[in-house]
């Protein structure tokens, strides 16, 4: 990987642009934040829609850094494309920001796998939940298990089998982080496809087992009773009495 970073910045003509070693994957990451790509001459140039306002141009850009910065690539945003307003620490819901900028990312990432169309790409996509300081895997797992803990210390058995749950989930999601890494690593030291052919299986839809599917549902179903038994009860209707 490049150590070059990725720079947005400016114009001249007032314009917001790309310009580095932009590779594919990061040419997808920048289009799912809003920029526009437009063949020239000397290539391809990555800019933001003209005359959408700079407050509008300041969000997109500063969108397109976190995400690429997610990604970890090296990014330089121009100080003048900063927000004009200072981020809050939380969103409406009260989740933090960073938190929801990672799941927003990972949203993006999921319904745009079809463009990783090279073993390099999918490799990098995947490096970036599961490998090194940077994994978005290994926060879950320690989150999970730092709950479990503070539920371990609430009274009641109930609270004790969900704090073993929660650990087991942690353990779960390590196990995951552990082989998604391994099949990135993989992944990146494998030749670029050159043959349609190859490319065709390689675009083959790919489903869960029909055994772990049963289980999701017959879990999402149970969640959903839970769910349901949790709901305070209905308050009764006041109709009217007959005369």
């Amino acid at each position: 990987m490049t150590k070059t970073p990725i720079s947005i910045v400016r114009g001249r003509g007032g314009e917001v642009e790309a310009e580095g070693p932009i590779d594919s994957l990061a040419s997808d990451l920048l289009s799912q934040a809003g920029f526009v790509h437009q063949y020239t001459l000397s290539g391809t140039w990555h800019r933001l829609p003209f005359d959408m306002g700079e407050e509008w141009e300041n969000v997109h850009a500063s969108h397109a850094a976190e995400v690429l910065r997610a990604a970890r690539y090296p990014v330089q945003l121009d100080p003048s494309l900063a927000p004009t307003a200072p981020p809050r620490e939380t969103v409406g819901d009260g989740s933090p920001r960073p938190m929801r900028a990672a799941a927003q990312t990972l949203k993006s990432w999921a319904q745009n796998t079809n463009g990783l169309r090279q073993p390099y790409a999918a490799g990098r996509t995947l490096a970036a939940l599961a490998q090194g300081d940077d994994s978005l895997l290994r926060p879950v797992a320690d989150l999970l298990l730092g709950t479990a803990s503070a539920v371990s210390a609430l009274p009641g058995p109930a609270h004790d089998r969900d704090a073993r749950r929660l650990a087991e989930l942690a353990g779960v999601l390590r196990v995951v982080e552990i082989e998604v890494d391994r099949i990135a690593l993989r992944l990146q030291a494998t030749p670029d496809l050159v043959s349609s052919a190859a490319r065709q299986h390689a675009h083959a839809a790919v489903e869960a087992p029909p055994k772990l599917q049963a289980l999701v549902h017959r879990l999402s179903e149970r969640r959903a009773r839970e769910y349901e038994a949790h709901l305070p009860p209905p308050a009764p209707s006041s109709g009217g009495r007959g005369r």
